[in-house]
């Protein structure tokens, strides 16, 4: 098992006397271990279904991997192998286009527990808009007043996304974490760490990866893969 640890950096100032006269001064950047929770949660958008190649929103039906899916993911877990990346758990959402796709990736770096799953992390409810076209449901969507029975709005989204993030942290402080989710799960959370950077038109293509990190209190974007 890897631990993770956040750092933070502060600079400390030494000063040497030399033969009774010359001062030479050395600044030191000394690494301070946060004491509080931690966790790197790298999340990964699934690899592509039917659905996704037919450009039909699929929402929580449940869509098995594609050809192309299936390679996907296990290009990514050769790429993620290949950059010595390591996780000390690895997750999905339980539908299954995500769970396969986590187990593909998990076949490549040679990780052989029990894959887990967490319902928090299934993709946004769309309700009626499932298996309708994306380019007409997407103009919704995007539409931060949009309202319609059951459907999950951004607030409700984001905070259900934040709320499973921070306990997931708890659960699994000081670890890596790999989650194979869904593009608005990935775009919830991004938002929450930045509203001002983020959206939910922003692009997530399949098999991509965001990073964020996790303490007791702050969620924050890492970077993109």
């Amino acid at each position: 098992m890897r631990s993770t640890i956040c750092m933070s950096s502060r600079l400390l100032m030494f000063y040497f006397i030399i033969n009774d006269n010359v001062v030479v001064k050395c600044c030191v950047i000394m690494n301070k271990v946060k004491r509080g929770m931690c966790m790197l949660l790298s999340i990964v958008r699934h690899g592509q279904t039917y659905y996704n190649a037919s450009g039909l929103v699929q929402g929580r039906i449940d869509i098995p991997l594609n050809d192309t899916g299936k390679e996907q993911a296990i290009e990514l877990g050769k790429s993620l192998r290949k950059r010595h990346e390591h996780f000390d758990v690895i997750m999905a959402s339980p539908l299954s286009r995500a769970l396969e796709s986590a187990t593909l990736i998990a076949n490549e770096l040679g990780y052989h527990d029990p894959i887990e799953t967490d319902p928090r992390f299934v993709e946004r409810d769309f309700h009626h808009l499932d298996g309708t076209p994306v380019e007409t449901a997407m103009p919704l969507v995007r539409s931060k007043n949009y309202q319609f029975e059951t459907y999950e709005t951004d607030l409700h989204l984001i905070d259900r996304i934040q709320k499973a993030a921070f306990d997931l942290a708890k659960r699994h402080a000081h670890k890596s974490v790999l989650l194979v989710a869904h593009s608005h799960v990935i775009k919830a959370l991004m938002i929450y760490a930045d509203p001002v950077s983020y959206t939910f038109a922003d692009l997530i293509k399949h098999a991509d990866v965001v990073t964020f990190e996790i303490t007791d209190d702050t969620i924050k974007v890492m970077g993109k893969k």
